[in-house]
């Protein structure tokens, strides 16, 4: 099958990559290079940033990368059209994030092809409209598939499929980095307010000889580790902690492994619903997850199985409970790694997208050319 994702702002993740926080980039370098390796013919359009970029580029995992010389969702949807028409044309097109979806909407229109899209979380302005109208939505939990037929997603055009992660990558063995104190308590995400950072912050007070590290970045442009960074140090020197918070700002994707290993857990606190690829990496690392209960995290953690789903009010409590018992920190890290590989694995999750595929391509053949075409489909 010839796909096509979109991918507006993607830049690929390599193991050298401080792209980490832009989860939307590590799911569709990791979802496209597992869909070639089930034999489709995949590329990834993404916009031009530089004039020095090669048009079209085939990686060592077996993508395709296209460079599109357009900014903006409706000039980049007719730059994909008019290369449709004129060469290589995909059987599938799936967009990443709300831009993307604009674009490949934009190009749907205008030379009809079935399309997926999966918004990331990202379910505000313009997502209504192609909710409603794309041919499926593919949500990565099921909160966020209740969130699309929210938008006026049909039912039946909604289909959950988990991200994958790397089990050769994400593994209990392997090195890890070494730590400055007995416990270390891990947070990871983009260096914004909405992370819920602060929270952890507020408990390590109660968190005898435990340093806090938190690995991440503003969201881009932003240089440095942004304003949120200065208001975290400074809430930690008014709880007398500042000597136990570490910002270690971007980090290489292929170090994130051993700053999982190095850790007692991976705390999670995120102050809106939102799904946490940390807590799947931190699991098929054999590290527990400490999270605060519902939303997508609710369907990542098992809780008393491969971590604790907690109020905010009981966070530092339970952490400190956490630290204080390696043998039940063991049980859930060993929990956690085999409920990742097998919930997680890209093994699942590619075949999973590619069901989705075939379904569209059957319906867009019996829609667009008469019930005598299902079987081209196929």
């Amino acid at each position: 099958m010839r796909i096509a994702i979109i991918s507006v702002d993607h830049r690929p993740v390599r193991p050298a990559s401080r792209d980490w926080t832009a989860a939307p980039a590590v799911h569709v370098t990791e979802l496209a290079a597992a869909l070639a390796a089930l034999g489709h013919d995949v590329r990834v359009h993404t916009r031009r940033v530089s004039t020095a970029q090669p048009e079209v580029r085939t990686g060592a995992d077996g993508v395709t990368t296209v460079v599109v010389p357009a900014e903006g969702g409706d000039a980049f949807g007719q730059w994909l059209d008019a290369a449709w028409r004129d060469g290589w044309a995909p059987d599938v097109v799936h967009a990443h994030t709300l831009p993307s979806a604009v674009a490949a909407m934009v190009a749907r229109k205008l030379t009809s092809r079935p399309t997926v899209v999966t918004f990331h979380g990202d379910e505000e302005g313009d997502a209504a409209a192609i909710a409603g109208t794309a041919d499926a939505v593919v949500a990565l939990s099921r909160t966020e598939a209740h969130g699309v037929r929210r938008l006026g997603a049909a039912p039946a055009n909604v289909s959950v499929v988990p991200p994958g992660v790397d089990p050769t990558r994400f593994a209990p063995e392997g090195r890890a980095w070494v730590r400055r104190r007995t416990h270390r308590v891990l947070a990871v995400g983009q260096l914004v307010p909405p992370s819920g950072f602060a929270a952890a912050v507020d408990a390590l007070p109660e968190l005898p000889d435990t340093e806090l590290v938190v690995v991440g970045r503003p969201r881009p442009p932003s240089n440095g580790l942004g304003p949120h960074a200065a208001q975290l140090r400074a809430l930690a020197v008014n709880h007398g902690v500042h000597e136990r918070l570490r910002l270690t700002g971007a980090a290489p994707y292929g170090d994130m492994p051993g700053w999982y290993r190095s850790a007692d857990l991976l705390v999670c606190t995120p102050e809106h619903a939102s799904f946490s690829r940390a807590a799947i990496e931190a699991m098929a690392c054999g590290i527990p997850v400490v999270a605060t209960a519902g939303g997508p995290l609710a369907e990542v953690v098992n809780d008393g199985v491969t971590g604790r789903l907690v109020p905010p009010e009981r966070l530092a409590g339970v952490i400190r409970e956490l630290l204080a018992d390696a043998d039940l920190r063991r049980a859930y890290g060993t929990a956690g790694a085999r409920w990742a590989r097998g919930a997680y694995d890209w093994a699942v999750a590619a075949p999973r997208t590619v069901e989705t595929y075939e379904r569209i391509r059957t319906q867009h053949a019996l829609t667009h050319q008469g019930p005598n075409a299902a079987g081209l489909a196929a």
